[in-house]
C-alpha cells in the first residue's frame, strides 16, 4: 500500500470513504433520534479513543516525543475529534452549526488531500496508522453530516455569523494546547521564523 495523490490507493479511500458514509446513512436513515443521536456520539467518543490510542501503533509507538507531542490536540482536525461529542450532548445550536460547516469542510479535505499518510517514509509499516488517520477523518464529517441530514439538527443561515467566532475559539485552544506542550517540554519554543513551528 502507498498513497499517492491520484494513485489507485488514494482512489480506493475516497471510494471507501464515501461508501461507508451511503451505508451509514441509509442504516440509520429509519431509525429513532434517539438511536441516532446515539449511534453518532459513540462513533464521535470512539474516535476520541482512537486519537489516543494512536500511541499504540507507529511511529509513535516507537517515538515517545513523536506520541508526547501528537497526542494532544495540535491542529484542527485533533481539536474537533475533543469537542465533537460534547457539541453532540449541548443543546447549542450554535455549536452544532460550526461542528457542521467545520467538521464536514475539515474532514473531506483531509481525505481528499490526506498529507499525513503521503508523507509517510514507509507506508506500509505503518499501515495501522494510514487506516486510523482515513477512520479518524472519516468520522469527521460523517457526524454533522448526518447530524443535518436525519434531522437531528437544522441548520439556519441566520445563526452562520457565530460559526467564524467559534472557529477562532478553537484556533485558541489549539495555540493554548502549544503554549502548554512547550511549557512541558513537549516541543520547542519558535526560533527567529514565526512561520517555522517547531512540532511540523
Amino acid at each position: 500500500m502507498n498513497i499517492q495523490l491520484f494513485n489507485f490507493w488514494y482512489f480506493l479511500f475516497i471510494f471507501l470513504s464515501v461508501g461507508g458514509f451511503i451505508g451509514l446513512y441509509f442504516l440509520l436513515k429509519n431509525k429513532s433520534q434517539l438511536i441516532i443521536k446515539l449511534v453518532l456520539i459513540s462513533l464521535m467518543a470512539f474516535a476520541l479513543v482512537l486519537h489516543f490510542m494512536k500511541g499504540l501503533f507507529p511511529p509513535y509507538s516507537l517515538n515517545y516525543e513523536i506520541h508526547l507531542r501528537d497526542s494532544w490536540f495540535i491542529n484542527i482536525c485533533g481539536a474537533n475529534i475533543a469537542l465533537f461529542p460534547l457539541i453532540l450532548l449541548s443543546k447549542n445550536k450554535h455549536l452544532k452549526d460550526y461542528m457542521f460547516y467545520i467538521g464536514v469542510i475539515s474532514g473531506i479535505i483531509a481525505i481528499f488531500y490526506p498529507i499525513d499518510p503521503i508523507q509517510k517514509v514507509d507506508q506500509s509499516a505503518e499501515w495501522i496508522d494510514v487506516l486510523r488517520f482515513y477512520l479518524h477523518h472519516n468520522l469527521l464529517w460523517y457526524s454533522p453530516l448526518l447530524m443535518v441530514l436525519l434531522k437531528i439538527h437544522t441548520l439556519d443561515y441566520r445563526r452562520v455569523w457565530s460559526t467564524p467566532f467559534i472557529f477562532l475559539g478553537v484556533m485558541l485552544f489549539i495555540m493554548l494546547n502549544q503554549i502548554f506542550q512547550s511549557e512541558l517540554g513537549f516541543i520547542g519554543l519558535r526560533g527567529d521564523n514565526i512561520h517555522e513551528i517547531p512540532y511540523i
